[in-house]
């Protein structure tokens, strides 16, 4: 047993060993765009004031296939609730095969953004060991939570966290607005 440890380790280690922390500058993620605008990446929607979730799925990843429907409906509910223009969803499969991954998407279709990591470099950069992988980035561009896997809850969770972000740079718009006045038209 002892001298299966040091391989179990030396196995395992390079799966964990570069992952990125909460705190981390997010890296890109891009690939093939499944869903959204030609050339989509998320430095394209880490816009001022706008959180996003970046989700790593695969077509084969049972979990993927329950926390992706939940993903879209806390998404739709806070688009409902008025938070559409600042905040996003980007879905990125790790398919190696796009058409595995479109094929996935028409069975659970989803309302925003969607890209297939083919070559693996996005994988790489967040240096995934689990799926579904789901990543808060908070509008400083900086990974407020990681969540590995799914479990019950996964999406309430992750819509207080969300909330928590958006909510107090609200009050913060409201200060200024109160004691700044707001901008005159030109």
């Amino acid at each position: 047993m002892l001298r299966v440890l040091p391989l179990l380790w030396a196995l395992l280690f390079p799966a964990w060993a570069g992952a990125i922390e909460p705190g981390a500058l997010a890296p890109e993620a891009a690939g093939v765009v499944l869903q959204g605008p030609p050339g989509l990446k998320l430095s394209q929607l880490r816009t001022p004031g706008r959180v996003v979730v970046v989700d790593f799925w695969a077509s084969w990843c049972g979990p993927c296939l329950q926390a992706i429907p939940e993903l879209n409906a806390m998404r739709e509910g806070l688009v409902h609730e008025g938070y559409g223009d600042r905040f996003e969803v980007l879905g990125v499969s790790i398919d190696s095969d796009v058409k595995l991954a479109k094929r996935f998407l028409e069975r659970v279709p989803v309302s925003y953004p969607v890209v297939d990591d083919v070559l693996g470099v996005s994988t790489q950069a967040y240096g995934l060991w689990r799926l579904p992988a789901t990543f808060l980035i908070a509008p400083d561009g900086h990974v407020q939570f990681i969540y590995h896997g799914y479990g019950q809850g996964f999406t309430a969770d992750l819509r207080q966290r969300i909330l928590g972000v958006l909510k107090p740079e609200e009050k913060n718009r409201s200060f200024f607005r109160a004691h700044l006045g707001a901008p005159s038209a030109p």
